[in-house]
């Protein structure tokens, strides 16, 4: 019988290297290593790399896109659910840097099933879509699409080039980087803020 203990560790070691050296650079043998079991153990939970990567993508996502799929379904007015949606991504990225690694590598080899897990685990933006159809951006209409998908790039960016963002903006000081995203959260609420500012009369 199979213990979710050993599995859950076998889960986090993978998601370590993975993380650390990519799929391609970590070895089975490397993840039985580090989660101290034998080859043969971890064969008996997963049988691929491939199917352990699956496991690790399913299991980072599900820290994430629950708490984004609430925020896609919140009835908050678009002021307040914007700053929202800050803080959702900007928090999870900080807790869970490796989700955008993950993603990337999901959408350069399995494109077609990345929408599918989305789904699966929640995601429906058709809700805050509707809603914020009508709604006045900086006195012009704009498609709440666009609108959505401003934010969660200027969200997720820095996480996904954080080796770029941080050597070469921040000097590899990992401690200034933490900081300015942390900060990012405000900045971007306040840029958003006067986007979806009405015209005054």
């Amino acid at each position: 019988m199979k213990s979710l203990d050993t599995e859950f560790k076998i889960i986090a070691s993978a998601e370590k290297l993975f993380f650390q050296n990519g799929k391609a650079g970590t070895s089975m043998q490397d993840i039985a290593d580090d989660a101290g079991i034998n080859r043969t153990l971890l064969n008996y939970y997963f049988r691929t790399k491939d199917q352990l990567f699956e496991a690790v993508f399913r299991n980072a996502l599900a820290s994430f896109v629950p708490k984004l799929a609430a925020s896609l379904l919140s009835d908050l007015p678009i002021r307040e659910y914007i700053p929202l949606l800050i803080d959702t991504v900007i928090d999870t990225m900080l807790e869970r840097p490796q989700i955008p690694v993950f993603v990337l590598h999901e959408l350069s080899t399995n494109p077609e099933r990345m929408p599918q897990i989305l789904l699966s685990l929640g995601v429906n933006p058709e809700v805050a879509l509707t809603k914020m159809k009508r709604e006045r951006i900086g006195g012009l209409e704009m498609d709440p699409r666009q609108l959505i998908m401003n934010v969660v790039s200027l969200c997720v960016f820095p996480f996904a080039a954080k080796p770029i963002v941080s050597e070469i903006l921040y000097k590899g000081d990992q401690e200034a980087y933490k900081q300015a995203m942390i900060e990012r959260k405000s900045l971007l609420k306040g840029l958003m803020n006067k986007l979806m500012k009405e015209e005054e009369p």
